[in-house]
């Protein structure tokens, strides 16, 4: 198997998601990928004993930090309630999750980047025309392994044997 330094981005991003609907699946949640060609959801999943479903986007990083369009960021603002993003890190030896509402990470990740550009006078010097924005894993440290609040894994998030 090659090794996560060794994956195209296209392949590190079917890793991250496959990783979460695995795991969802394995702490008892019905979970299932998606089509993300046409949608931000990459996963759906469903508590199989009330039904409650929930989309999820998924971002995986192999390097220092996620990656996330702007533009994205700022349409994510207005996400519904039961809208996810869970993050993937693949530096450590297994995979880390952070999870997180989707539209409070879109708040708080365009608040801090319109802030970053005010300080720089409003244009970003080397590449004006990027959209690439970064979520720092001190952004999103508070939603490490937070799968309970999800809502759809039996039996208050423990994993199942």
């Amino acid at each position: 198997m090659k090794h996560w330094k060794d994956l195209a981005p296209h392949q590190v991003g079917r890793v991250g998601r496959s990783l979460v609907a695995d795991e969802l699946n394995r702490r008892g949640a019905l979970a299932t990928l998606t089509n993300t060609t046409r949608t931000r959801v990459a996963v759906v999943a469903m508590h199989p004993d009330t039904s409650r479903t929930v989309n999820i986007l998924v971002k995986t990083k192999r390097v220092k930090v996620w990656q996330w369009n702007i533009d994205k960021a700022e349409a994510a603002q207005q996400a519904a309630e039961d809208d996810f993003l869970i993050l993937v890190d693949l530096q450590p030896s297994e995979p880390a999750y952070y999870i997180v509402r989707l539209r409070d990470a879109a708040k708080r990740k365009v608040e801090v980047h319109n802030a970053w550009l005010k300080s720089i006078g409003g244009r970003r010097p080397n590449t004006p025309d990027s959209k690439h924005t970064a979520i720092p894993v001190e952004d999103v440290e508070a939603g490490k392994d937070a799968w309970h609040i999800l809502g759809v894994i039996p039996d208050a998030g423990e994993a199942r044997k």
